[in-house]
């Protein structure tokens, strides 16, 4: 794909957006009712080390993708294996959140389309600006988060403008105590979204300072797990844990309810347009990352000849990974995140930097 190089801000903002991504379109720790905007502030300590562990691995191969250095800690052989699978999960997380937000649209803005045009619309979407580039594309994010920011701003002034929040229904605090709380940090908050940074391996080697990449990685992280916080509470705040434990995408109905002298109201599109922005920016990242893995595991040196066939798994994928959107939910919530991100997202990568040390440390002792 060329030599490309992105800036930190660039990084910041394409973490940030991509932490929003899904995480701000589904109930998060919605089992912890009120208390959800906690699991995500406790999510986010474990998330911070977990950023911390592949930046670790990174920093001892600069340079290097998680596709490229698990050929060195492995050899090729093993390491090409390792790869590929990475890459099917790339493409699979890719798939499922194109449906998360094809259903979206569906749902809330054109129910008499099908997923299929709205994945096929999307994904042509994402081979232009992949066929773009990356730097392209980092520029783009710049834009995204200029646009998102003060959308978000809006949207609160307003809740509150309207004497929407009821900071009322955010009490009592550990109604049940702290087990529900942390039975939703883990597995479900930790891996989404902060566990979903293990994709950014495929990114680092982008940046050429490591310092400054962990810097800007780990305020990244803290920054979107604070925001993510803040929106949850708001919403809570807005809604109710229980009405937003059941509707289907909590965030749009918080902002239906504005409603300012019968003028200021209807600001769904507003927010919806928001979400696919970030959706989409989250989606490319995955693609983007899936093409490159492929690229250095099978040898290839033409992008051109892997997009359009993992464009077409991507969308299949998206298509029949569920008969319908509840269970869509439910294989995302109950089995995904035990079957999937835990082995991909922790103990891969944990082992990934295990053997690294032990093959650092036993190469010093032979000189």
């Amino acid at each position: 794909m060329g030599k490309i190089k992105i800036s930190y801000f660039q990084l910041f903002c394409l973490m940030f957006l991509f932490e929003m991504g899904s995480s701000v379109l589904f109930s998060i720790a919605g089992v912890a009712k009120q208390d959800a905007w906690l699991v995500i502030l406790i999510a986010m300590v474990p998330g911070s080390v977990l950023i911390g562990l592949y930046l670790k691995v990174h920093q001892m191969f600069p340079g290097h993708s998680l596709t490229g250095y698990v050929q060195k800690i492995f050899g090729t052989s093993i390491g090409r294996i390792i790869g590929f699978l990475y890459v099917i999960y790339f493409i699979y997380i890719a798939s499922r959140l194109l449906r998360d937000f094809g259903e979206l649209l569906v749902i809330s803005a054109y129910p008499e389309t099908t997923l299929m045009v709205i994945g096929i619309t999307m994904l042509l979407c994402l081979i232009y600006t992949l066929f773009k580039g990356f730097e392209a594309f980092s520029r783009l994010t710049e834009l995204c988060f200029y646009v998102i920011m003060p959308t978000i701003f809006i949207v609160v002034l307003l809740q509150a403008a309207g004497g929407l929040i009821v900071w009322k229904n955010l009490t009592p605090i550990l109604e049940h105590g702290w087990k529900p709380v942390l039975n939703e940090v883990f597995p479900t908050t930790l891996t989404v979204p902060f566990g979903e940074l293990i994709v950014f391996t495929m990114v680092f080697p982008l940046l050429d300072n490591v310092k400054k990449t962990i810097k800007t990685s780990l305020f990244s992280v803290v920054f979107s797990g604070l925001l993510l916080a803040l929106i949850t509470a708001l919403t809570i705040a807005v809604i109710g844990p229980s009405v937003r434990f059941r509707s289907a995408f909590p965030v749009l109905t918080a902002v239906s309810y504005i409603n300012i002298g019968g003028f200021i109201q209807r600001l769904d599109a507003l927010v919806i347009i928001s979400i696919i922005i970030v959706g989409f920016i989250k989606i490319f990242v995955f693609f983007y990352c899936a093409v490159k893995g492929s690229m250095e595991v099978f040898q290839v040196k033409e992008p051109r000849t892997l997009i359009f066939p993992i464009s077409f798994i991507i969308l299949m994928g998206s298509i029949f990974i569920a008969p319908n959107y509840i269970e869509h939910l439910k294989e995302g919530l109950k089995y995904v995140p035990y079957y999937l991100h835990i082995p991909f997202q922790i103990v891969f990568p944990a082992f990934f930097l295990l053997i690294a040390l032990l093959k650092q440390f036993f190469a010093k002792k032979r000189q």
